[in-house]
């Protein structure tokens, strides 16, 4: 009796075939030195791989033939006949399905960990199989909000690669993610996973940072024009109460020279300063007649 299977291996120039397979009897004692004939058979029905082998010690066989990228798609059979003296002919069939050109998506990184406000990438290979050359368009589904993926670029022709930029921004929420990298041409679409560890960011951005130093600049700086006027209007407010007990030139003279005082010490806005000192000018005239 005899027992195999196919084993496929695609690359870039098409896809290794091997097949393997054991040789036993009905007790199920492995047979060494079985001679293996197989054959393979196209969809057409053309012959695409004859070989000869033989097993080893324990039974085992194995045989390998390449499916070129040219090859066309469809089921291809293999007949297996295994010979031994003294034991009677096994026979197997086989069918392998031999696929249309296709295309598959290759990241450098399964997982991320990226701080709040920081950006990493990693590479995105679009793998040819089987001689697939159309355009394929690069896209991110199910990313968090404040997770932002660029492709650089976002569309190429396989085998190819592509930069994936992932920022993360300061008001994305800490926690572990996972969202996909998807491949789409035509009909066809594939897919890579990433898992994405979002941490807290180190440092508020400068941004943040300089308008919060703005505000509470703002906020001292209205919090002094008021106190300082404040306290303006309470001297003005007492020069008034004590110069108008005052009469008389020479008392008019000293209320003058005590406005200059004021002003001198900054004590008294120019405005009222003005004011005051064309009053206190006209009632010194006034005095001296």
């Amino acid at each position: 009796m005899i027992e195999a299977s196919f084993n496929p291996t695609e690359t870039e120039q098409g896809v290794y075939v091997s097949v393997s397979g054991r040789v036993f009897d009905q007790d199920n004692n492995s047979l060494s030195n079985a001679l293996i004939s197989l054959e393979v058979i196209s969809p057409q029905g053309s012959s695409v791989h004859v070989a000869v082998a033989y097993t080893d010690s324990k039974g085992i066989f194995q045989d390998t033939f390449n499916m070129a990228e040219s090859s066309p798609a469809g089921n291809y059979t293999a007949y297996l006949t295994a010979d031994k003296p003294g034991y009677v002919t096994a026979h197997l069939n086989l069918i392998y399905v031999y696929l249309t050109p296709d295309f598959a998506l290759e990241a450098s990184a399964g997982s991320l960990t990226i701080q709040q406000g920081q950006t990493s990438s990693f590479t995105l290979t679009v793998i040819s199989l089987r001689g697939f050359d159309n355009v394929v368009n690069l896209t991110a589904i199910s990313q968090p909000p404040g997770v932002t993926i660029q492709f650089t670029p976002d569309s190429l022709v396989p085998s190819g690669s592509t930069i994936v930029n992932v920022q993360v921004s300061f008001m994305a929420a800490n926690g572990n993610y996972t969202f996909e990298l998807l491949g789409v041409s035509g009909s066809l679409t594939h897919k890579a996973t990433l898992q994405l560890e979002i941490e807290p960011g180190v440092v508020l951005p400068a941004m943040v940072l300089a308008g919060a130093v703005f505000i509470i600049g703002t906020i001292v700086l209205v919090a002094r024009s008021r106190k300082d006027r404040r306290r303006r209007e309470q001297i003005v407010d007492e020069f008034l109460r004590q110069s108008g007990a005052d009469t008389g030139y020479v008392a008019t003279a000293r209320v003058l020279a005590r406005l200059e005082e004021l002003r001198a010490l900054n004590k008294v806005d120019e405005a009222t300063y003005q004011r005051l000192r064309r009053d206190y000018e006209k009632n010194l005239e006034k005095s001296d007649k």
